[in-house]
């Protein structure tokens, strides 16, 4: 037997905080980092100014929350839950919903990029350079099953075009989320078909 009110469940904190930033995320990119008040923030995200400190103590730490590794961690882990059966059941399927994640991360990571060289972070480099490192092996490893023919080297230079054009996106606001999903798409496709012509009878 239970006494007293049931407790609401406790809050995801992140989930909440991911929201919050994607809502002031188009004005980071449109005003800048600096231009950008707690108010206007609280404004275009429905909160009170004190909602909006209670889940960002500063505005860099909302400016910068997309390179925050947590943030980051739990895409990959979604995409995970979700998809991880694909990895071994249909590769190719797998390689093409990770080329969605991967739009979907840069569009959370740009802003967020822009504001880090607007204010001089240092350190944005270590996370992306982590989350690249882990995106790109990901899509070698899957790449290879796709195509066991593909060579070792034909791999890595396929994985870093790819990260080439992940890190053009970053820093190119205009390249929309379209445009990269047909761009990463192309140079698989390019590079599949290219093995494939070469270890053709």
């Amino acid at each position: 037997m239970t006494f007293g009110k049931r407790g609401r469940p406790p809050e995801d904190r992140l989930a909440r905080q991911y929201e919050i930033y994607t809502r002031v995320a188009p004005l980071i990119v449109q005003d800048g980092a600096r231009r950008l008040s707690m108010r206007q923030a609280a404004q275009v995200a429905c909160l009170s100014i004190g909602g909006l400190y209670h889940y960002f103590p500063t505005k860099r730490e909302l400016v910068l929350h997309g390179l925050c590794p947590e943030a980051l961690w739990r895409c990959c882990q979604e995409f995970h839950a979700e998809f991880g059966n694909l990895s071994e059941l249909d590769p190719r399927r797998y390689i093409e919903e990770g080329i969605h994640v991967v739009v979907k991360q840069v569009g959370f990571c740009r802003p967020a990029i822009h504001a880090a060289l607007e204010l001089g972070s240092e350190s944005f480099w270590e996370v992306i350079e982590t989350l690249l490192t882990s995106t790109i092996l990901d899509f070698e490893v899957h790449l290879q099953r796709v195509a066991p023919e593909v060579g070792e080297k034909e791999l890595h230079r396929c994985g870093r075009a790819m990260r080439r054009s992940i890190c053009a996106a970053l820093l190119d606001k205009r390249m929309t989320p379209d445009e990269l999903q047909d761009e990463l798409s192309i140079l698989v496709d390019g590079y599949l078909s290219r093995v494939h012509e070469r270890t053709a009878p």
